[in-house]
Order: C-alpha cells, then structure tokens, then sequence
C-alpha cells in the first residue's frame, strides 16, 4: 500500500498504528530539525529504561520504528506488534537480530500475562480512543514495567481545536488527537498494579514550531529556558511516562 492511498485514521481507529508507520509520517523526523526532536523522545526514553540491561521488549504499534531502532541498538530484545503488515512499515527496515516482528490487534493484546520485561508503546495513546483499556493490557503483558508516551491537556494543547486547521496547513497531513491528564493516567495504572511512575515532559512549544523553525540549535535553547523555569515538568508535551509493577510482599 503507497502512502497516498493511506487514509488517516480518526481517533478510535482500529489501526492507529498505520499512518505512524509510513514514509509520509517518517518524513516529518527527517533533516536536521526532525532528526533533533526525534532525539529528544530517544532521549527521554533510555533514560526511563535506565540501567535495565538485556530486557525483553514488548512495542506496541511501533511500526514507525522510533522505538525499536534504539532499542534494538542497545542491546535489547523487541517484539514489534503491529495490527497489519502495512502498519509495519518503518520498522521492517532495520536489520538486526534482536528485532521480531508481528501482526495482531492491540485491543487486546495477543499475549499472555507477564510475557515481556518491559512493554512500551508511542504514538498511539493518543490516537486508540479507549487509552485506560490499551494500558490495562499492556500493564497485563508486562512482568516489570510499562513505558508509553501521551500528550496532556495543558500548554498549547489547549488550543489544538482552534489550531487544528492551521496546524494542517503548515505540515499537510495531521490528525486529531485525545489528550489526558497525568493524574488520571496515573490512577488508572495504581488500579493495575502499577504505581510508581516517573515521566519526562518533551516539548513546551509545539513540535511544528521547531519543524518549520528548522534550526535544532535555537530550538534547544528555548526548550532549555522552558526546562530551567520548571515548564517542562508541568505542561511539557507528549510526556514519557514509566510505571512500575508493585513488588509482592
């Protein structure tokens, strides 16, 4: 399938993972602006896996490959769960034996409890419409640790049903997305077991500002302010966020 028969999907999707997955999407994280916030999300990731060393891997809808490659690369066993073979797409280009790939739905997961150390999924909470059931299943498939990315109401979020039109006509191709509060994310993880979370805000001005702003050295430096004034930690966005099991006494 060519990108441009790939319609984007609404919220709710039974495949949020497959506009993620194609060349459009990836396009968006290539020249050196994309290549910077690609980094930041890289970033906030290996810092929450932390001193985990050689953990089995679970990514949820991650095709687009922005987990898997770095994971892959340091040393990590990843199973890539994709809802069809186009929602593969990005991540059937790297080669690596650390790498499996493959096809099910999301909801729910085709696993059984406690399968993988870890289990991670970006870019589709967003994106599934029911997030509270995609993290019950992902808290039932892990046996440590949970780690995921979504973005919060507040910052400029708060504008996205203003700005959604003209975000789509300075990128192209966008979609909408759900947006939910940390707190509330939280509960619904202490109710699974999971209760102590760690997370990182990304960005606090708009990741389409720093893509048309193509200049990784200025946007750095105004992410930077935001993160020494206490900004990223409060409405930073998409937030990475790690949950641990809760130890058996």
């Amino acid at each position: 399938m060519t990108d441009a028969a790939v319609e984007i999907a609404d919220i709710g999707s039974d495949q949020p993972d497959l506009d993620p997955s194609t060349d459009r999407y990836a396009a968006r994280f290539q020249g050196r602006a994309g290549e910077w916030l690609l980094s930041r999300q890289t970033d906030a990731l290996m810092a929450l896996i932390g001193d985990d060393r050689d953990v089995t891997i679970l990514d949820v809808g991650g095709g687009h490959g922005q987990v898997a490659r770095p994971l892959a690369q340091a040393g990590h066993t990843v199973t890539v769960l994709a809802t069809s073979d186009a929602a593969l797409g990005q991540v059937k280009d790297i080669d690596s034996d650390l790498l499996k790939t493959t096809v099910g739905p999301i909801l729910p997961l085709p696993f059984a409890d406690t399968s993988f150390d870890i289990v991670t999924s970006f870019r589709i909470m967003a994106h599934i419409g029911d997030w509270s059931a995609l993290l019950a299943e992902m808290t039932r498939v892990a046996r440590r640790a949970v780690i995921f990315d979504f973005p919060i109401p507040g910052g400029f979020n708060m504008l996205e049903p203003l700005l959604f039109g003209l975000k789509k006509r300075m990128e192209g191709d966008t979609r909408r997305f759900d947006t939910m509060r940390r707190a509330d994310v939280s509960i619904c993880l202490e109710q699974h077991g999971f209760p102590a979370q760690r997370h990182i805000g990304q960005f606090v001005l708009p990741m389409v500002v720093h893509r048309k702003l193509k200049q990784p050295a200025i946007s750095g430096t105004l992410e930077g302010v935001c993160r020494a004034v206490g900004l990223a930690s409060t409405i930073g966005t998409p937030v990475v966020m790690r949950a641990d099991r809760m130890a058996e006494r």
